[in-house]
């Protein structure tokens, strides 16, 4: 199992891949009867009298002045779309209850794909010393464990956080509901 992990990692795929490159360019220079590194020492070559090209580049003004502006534009882009996350609503400060039978506490995030604000953190605390408990979960099983008192709960003694997500957010729904309807009488 770590075996595949390790073999799916970033750092070896491209490790090996860097490997595996050397290699073709050895085998090339050596089939094609030219010195060995012959090739790789005219990739680094080309790529060299790229770099110096670009840095003996002479610069017009208008193009300093063009990319100072873009640069500008892109800033106030950023600026206009993340003002959407700086306004919180007021559901935002409601951020613990209890449910069936724990206590629990969450933060709020703006997620912009989703283009909402969504419940993170979901965090169930221990019934006997409210300490944060760690989450684990199989194939088989979901448990909670208080690292404070060694509380644990199995299976059918746990809430899901599943579930729990959905109540609040139909608690929030309720409410927005009840101001609704207060608000026409």
């Amino acid at each position: 199992m770590r075996d595949k992990k390790m073999l799916k990692s970033p750092w070896t795929i491209s490790i090996g891949t860097s490997i595996f490159s050397l290699l073709l360019t050895i085998g090339y220079d050596y089939f094609k009867n030219r010195p060995i590194f012959s090739t790789i020492y005219q990739i680094i070559k080309a790529i060299w009298n790229f770099v110096l090209h670009v840095l003996n580049l002479e610069l017009k003004v208008w193009w300093v002045i063009l990319g100072i502006f873009f640069i500008f534009l892109v800033i106030y882009l950023i600026a206009k779309f993340r003002q959407e996350e700086s306004i919180k609503p007021d559901f935002c400060s409601y951020r613990e209850g209890k449910f069936k039978k724990w206590k629990w506490t969450w933060d709020w995030k703006w997620h912009s794909y989703k283009n909402a604000w969504v419940i993170s953190e979901l965090t169930a605390l221990c019934p006997n010393c409210d300490t944060p408990m760690i989450q684990y979960s199989n194939v088989y099983e979901l448990g909670f464990v208080c690292p404070r008192c060694d509380y644990r709960a199995r299976d059918s003694e746990c809430d899901e956080p599943v579930k729990i997500e959905r109540i609040i957010l139909d608690n929030i729904d309720r409410e927005r509901r009840n101001k609704s309807t207060q608000n026409k009488v």
